[in-house]
């Protein structure tokens, strides 16, 4: 395991592959960082946190060194999650807990018909009260919020994202706050939300289940030792 390793998650963000094994590589070459491992001796695979099924659910690194359910020689659990939005790959990897992460594109989630299954009616009036211009932006960051916090669960889309209620900071805080409708089937305690700079025109999100606010630290892609996909090098931003 890299000796970097101190926030709560590490986001890569790079280019697309031309295929999901592609991006299946790019996330393995993050995951070998963190872990101080060669990325082709580890591995992806799936656990449902509800009914066990491996093909479907919350995805973890296999590899040498690592126990069944993604425990590293440290004893310590790497989780991992992976978005894709247009040209762009994001992948998530923590060791606080299961983590989720949502790249969107601010235009994509402008198109007709979205609002009425994506955001619920506190949402929309949050929505309605701002400028078009903050409101686009608003919406894409509302909606990763959601969809990084269902795969953080480990029940992706298969929950109504309603059922979640997402408030974007207010002046002062840092990270967007997370809450679930009354009557919901979803974990007592629910994840923590941080955005990211995803990049140019994209909303970026992660979700991770931690006790306080989580640290994220956005790595280039040119850190990542391994990797099997061209990379754009980029100046690091600040911890």
């Amino acid at each position: 395991m890299t000796d970097e390793r101190t926030p709560d998650v590490f986001v890569v963000v790079g280019p697309r592959g031309e295929t999901d094994a592609a991006d299946r590589a790019f996330l393995l070459a993050a995951a070998g960082w963190v872990l101080g491992s060669v990325p082709s001796t580890l591995s992806l695979d799936r656990r449902c946190p509800t009914c066990g099924g491996a093909d479907h659910g919350r995805p973890f690194v296999r590899g040498a060194g690592i126990a069944a359910g993604g425990t590293s020689g440290t004893g310590r659990r790497l989780d991992v999650s992976l978005s894709r939005a247009g040209a762009t790959v994001g992948v998530a990897l923590s060791f606080a807990g299961p983590v989720g992460i949502d790249i969107e594109s601010v235009d994509a989630v402008g198109r007709a018909g979205f609002d009425d299954v994506a955001f619920n009616p506190v949402e929309l009036a949050a929505l309605a009260e701002l400028p078009a211009g903050d409101a686009a932006r608003a919406r894409a960051e509302i909606w990763t919020g959601k969809e990084a916090a269902l795969k953080a669960v480990g029940v992706g889309l298969r929950e109504d994202p309603r059922t979640l209620t997402v408030r974007l900071p207010r002046p002062g805080e840092v990270h967007p706050h997370l809450r679930a409708q009354p009557g919901h089937a979803l974990p007592r305690v629910l994840p923590r939300l941080a955005a990211f700079d995803a990049g140019p025109g994209l909303a970026g999100t992660v979700a991770v289940f931690t006790a306080a606010e989580p640290a994220v630290r956005v790595l280039p892609t040119g850190r990542i030792r391994g990797l099997t996909q061209p990379v754009t090098e980029a100046a690091e931003p600040p911890d």
